[in-house]
């Protein structure tokens, strides 16, 4: 079941992202960062690191082609949000499913309210993009 929960959110961000975000380069990366931390209430830190988690979810699961397509779409290229992930501590590799995402969240001092609804406003701001 935790395969399928991870396969459906992956497959999800990467629907929302390459659908709708392919003219997106003009808007930065940090109001997306800015944004979801607002909408939350956690810092930038905390939102670039669940961001990460989903891209390193997202790389795993992904073809290499699709995975290609979804760290170009995302504002300030996915693969920097992995960087600061790591550089916050995310180990490479360690992100397989989707309660991995809250793991890290977890780790970072994201309530668990707030990491429930992580995903869902990763989702909603990235589909706002296109």
């Amino acid at each position: 079941m935790k395969t399928l929960m991870s396969s459906v959110a992956v497959i999800a961000l990467a629907l929302v992202l390459l659908s709708g975000c392919s003219g997106s380069k003009d808007v930065k990366a940090p109001s997306m960062t800015n944004q979801i931390s607002k909408d939350l209430g956690i810092t930038n830190s905390q939102t670039d690191a669940g961001i990460g988690a989903m891209m390193m979810l997202s790389k795993k699961k992904l073809s290499a082609d699709d995975y290609s397509k979804l760290n170009k779409s995302i504002p300030g290229g996915g693969d920097s949000y992995i960087n600061k992930a790591t550089n916050l501590g995310v180990l490479p590799g360690s992100v397989g499913t989707s309660a991995d995402i809250i793991k890290v969240l977890g780790l970072v001092g994201v309530g668990p309210i707030q990491a429930a609804k992580f995903t869902g406003e990763v989702l909603k701001f990235t589909g706002g993009l296109g």
